[in-house]
């Protein structure tokens, strides 16, 4: 074995620790006497843009909208494979409308890929400054006198 390619195994390995070492999440864990209280620490906008940047769909999985994460890294893995795809027929075409052809395949696929990329990257930032707020309507039925009970629905637009 070549001593470059050892050099280049290690760094490889050291790259994907540190990558995956900093997609963890913290948790903070206080003991009180009998209840365990957990502390989530906020998302981080800036560090859901860079994951996503590196590996597509991982500042979606920081954001914790896993399915997300795979429909985006499942689309743009498609498409940067149709793109080398139609690369490769390009290349090997024979004729000038062939090649013509599949150099327009790929662009479209490129283009596409990198309009999916640049959505990519604003959900995961919209997402990280998101995560914390209520999206839902508040439908809970409360108890109104001691005897019957009703259910309040309250609806409310703010323009």
């Amino acid at each position: 074995m070549r001593a470059g390619s050892s050099h280049r195994k290690r760094l490889a390995v050291g790259l994907i620790c540190v990558l995956f070492s900093c997609g963890v999440r913290s948790w903070a864990q206080v003991e009180d006497d009998s209840v365990a209280v957990s502390t989530v620490v906020p998302k981080s906008p800036r560090g859901a843009v860079l994951r996503s940047a590196l590996i597509p769909g991982w500042g979606q999985w920081y954001n914790g909208q896993k399915l997300k994460a795979l429909l985006v890294l499942g689309v743009e893995l498609g498409l940067a494979g149709n793109s080398v795809y139609f690369n490769q027929l390009a290349v090997q075409s024979t004729t000038d409308w062939e090649r013509e052809f599949y150099q327009n395949n790929r662009s479209q696929y490129l283009w596409w890929f990198l309009g999916v990329y640049l959505l990519n990257l604003l959900d995961a930032y919209v997402d990280a400054h998101l995560w914390d707020f209520a999206a839902g309507p508040d439908l809970s039925m409360f108890e109104v006198g001691k005897r019957k009970k009703e259910m309040l629905i309250r609806v409310s637009w703010a323009f």
